[in-house]
């Protein structure tokens, strides 16, 4: 539970969660604005503490953190990427990646050989000499999602990462950051308002005035939707997949609905 208080009234932004995440989930949570789930994100990495309750990371509490050993759990365990991005604007791309390494006291060359891995690993080494300004949005986030992973974080939380992006640009984050959970095992965790972007992870936490609403365990980490016509738009990543090209079989199961492709040349010499 976490309450503000604001001289003699209470704002209560969360009314109490109980869940669990496994080691290496990728797990959305989303919710209006409101909901508690920034403030939630924000807990779970030790930059606020809950009015009342306990959270625990491997079996430990992060609530009783003092101030060094909170500094320490955010330093050493814990990976954070923002909205706005967290890229100091006067550094290059693989100078901010370094950062975090130099920091804690990695040695130069280690630094030097990881950033380039990430980096390359996100499409990003043939930008690693371009600050901030002379890279897009994507590639900031990109870059940003480096320098989270750049000390080898168990949870890599991310707060509305795409929320400034268009949706072509937001899916090519999203696909990275699914690309990072199964390189890495990384544990990551996602607040989102956008179900498209939520339905990435494989599993999705509804939350709603500080409750938990429901949840979901999804598919490859995609969501289509169907419009007033019955059509439907089948994700890239889902036809690549599947290999489906301009035709698909639909078959009734009792798991739902089977999509299929189409073999369309023996579809044509059939009709013959």
């Amino acid at each position: 539970m976490k309450v503000y208080r604001r001289g003699m009234k209470e704002v209560i932004a969360l009314r109490g969660l109980d869940f669990e995440v496994e080691e290496s989930e990728f797990l959305s949570i989303i919710g209006p604005s409101g909901s508690g789930k920034s403030t939630l994100l924000k807990m779970l990495g030790a930059l606020d503490k809950p009015t009342a309750g306990t959270i625990l990371f491997d079996g430990h509490s992060v609530t009783l953190l003092d101030d060094r050993r909170a500094m320490l759990y955010r330093r050493q365990k814990v990976g954070f990427v923002w909205q706005t991005g967290n890229l100091v604007p006067g550094l290059t791309a693989i100078e901010n990646v370094k950062l975090p390494m130099k920091l804690a006291g990695a040695p130069k060359d280690k630094a030097e050989e990881r950033a380039k891995m990430l980096l390359e690993s996100v499409g990003m080494l043939p930008r690693k000499n371009h600050k901030p300004h002379q890279m897009s949005g994507g590639e900031n986030q990109r870059t940003a999602i480096c320098v989270a992973l750049a000390n080898k974080p168990e949870l890599l939380l991310a707060d509305e990462l795409t929320g400034e992006l268009d949706t072509e640009t937001a899916e090519i984050v999203m696909e990275t950051l699914k690309q990072m959970n199964k390189e890495f095992g990384t544990t990551i965790i996602n607040v989102t308002h956008n179900p498209r972007v939520a339905a990435y992870a494989g599993r999705v936490l509804r939350i709603r005035d500080g409750l938990i609403e429901g949840q979901q365990h999804t598919l490859y980490g995609d969501i289509s939707e169907v419009d007033a016509k019955g059509r439907m738009v089948l994700p890239d990543t889902i036809r690549r997949l599947a290999g489906i090209k301009k035709r698909v079989v639909l078959q009734a199961t009792s798991e739902g609905i089977l999509i299929k492709p189409l073999d369309t040349e023996n579809f044509e010499n059939e009709e013959e």
